[in-house]
């Protein structure tokens, strides 16, 4: 099966509160994954002594898109607001604040949309 890893959005995955993730995987990763697979959500990665936390269904293969054209309920998406309304932080960063740098740096990511079928594992 499949992994992704959640890192510090683990605990919005986890509260439902995250559908969508975006990464900067290689072009040849990125077309592994299709749409109605099942992949095993970690929260990090196994070599970093990660553990399963989750079970995920991806909705659509994934597809590229500049962060800056994230529509805006990808905030929520992402986990962001949550992370938010817990009043956690990203890099030392609010959350807000984190997703407008994001956005003016601006990087090509993979979008991966997807849907929770079973939580801590």
């Amino acid at each position: 099966m499949k992994i992704i890893s959640f890192a510090w959005t683990t605990p919005a995955l986890l509260a439902g509160r995250k559908t969508c993730t975006r990464r900067t995987w290689s072009d040849d990763y990125a077309r592994r994954f299709k749409a109605g697979e099942i992949v095993a959500a970690y929260d990090r990665g196994p070599r970093n002594g990660g553990k399963q936390v989750a079970i995920i269904r991806l909705l659509q293969t994934p597809y590229q898109e500049r962060v800056n054209e994230a529509p805006d309920p990808d905030y929520e998406a992402e986990g962001l607001q949550w992370m938010e309304e817990q009043g956690k932080l990203i890099q030392g960063l609010p959350p807000s604040v984190f997703w407008r740098q994001w956005q003016r740096d601006n990087p090509l990511v993979w979008v991966v949309r997807f849907e929770l079928i079973n939580g801590a594992m």
